[in-house]
């Protein structure tokens, strides 16, 4: 008897240290990426808050820019790389990763690959915002022009803007959408009109060096 209960104590030891060991891996690979993704969201929405320019803004119906929208928009990609600096190549090495990810296999990255992403750019994301709003408010730009600009000026040399929808995201995790929690999308680029090919084409090179913050939704 005396070996039997001595027999259990060990089953349920081994029993404890193996679930403790799964919980620590649940949390490192979901839980704790999915908290310190929430709480830079959290960070990300606040800082976007302090965008100046709050008024309401109407698409040309026939999508077409303008010069003065495609200078003060890449005034703005322009002056995030400048405050990011070296660090604006850690956010290349991820994009790279993931865009080739997407394109290769045609489908949606993964909740993994998302987590895994997110971890690795935590702090990133919350300084490129920073840098962001600093430029929209320096050119009078509100969230709603920038974002439309954005998608036109990157449709234009065959980039999609917000691959990686991180508000998307962020409203999938806060509604407890953890199972079907997508990160990025290999969408078809709009029609784009040939003005805005004119328009655009003096600085293809520097959009695709930019492409990362399209990806990330920048």
């Amino acid at each position: 008897m005396k070996k039997f209960a001595i027999g259990c104590a060990i089953v349920l030891a081994l029993l404890l240290v193996v679930g403790g060991i799964a919980g620590y891996m649940v949390y490192k690979r979901f839980v704790g990426p999915i908290a310190q993704f929430a709480t830079n969201m959290q960070q990300v929405a606040a800082i976007e808050k302090e965008v100046k320019n709050t008024s309401s803004f109407t698409a040309p119906g026939n999508g077409e820019l303008n010069e003065a929208m495609v200078s003060r928009f890449v005034k703005v990609q322009a002056y995030m790389q400048a405050k990011l600096g070296p660090r604006m190549e850690q956010m290349k090495v991820t994009y790279d990763k993931l865009d080739k990810n997407l394109k290769a296999e045609k489908r949606e990255a993964s909740f993994t690959e998302a987590m895994g992403a997110l971890s690795d750019l935590a702090s990133l994301l919350v300084e490129t915002k920073k840098a962001q709003v600093e430029a929209l408010n320096q050119g009078g730009f509100s969230i709603g022009e920038y974002e439309w600009i954005r998608g036109q000026v990157y449709a234009a040399v065959g980039i999609v803007a917000a691959g990686f929808d991180l508000k998307k995201m962020a409203e999938q995790a806060k509604a407890g959408n953890v199972q079907g929690l997508q990160a990025g999308t290999n969408e078809a680029l709009p029609e784009v009109p040939e003005k805005n090919k004119e328009l655009v084409a003096p600085y293809e090179k520097q959009l695709k060096e930019w492409a990362p913050f399209a990806f990330f939704g920048f």
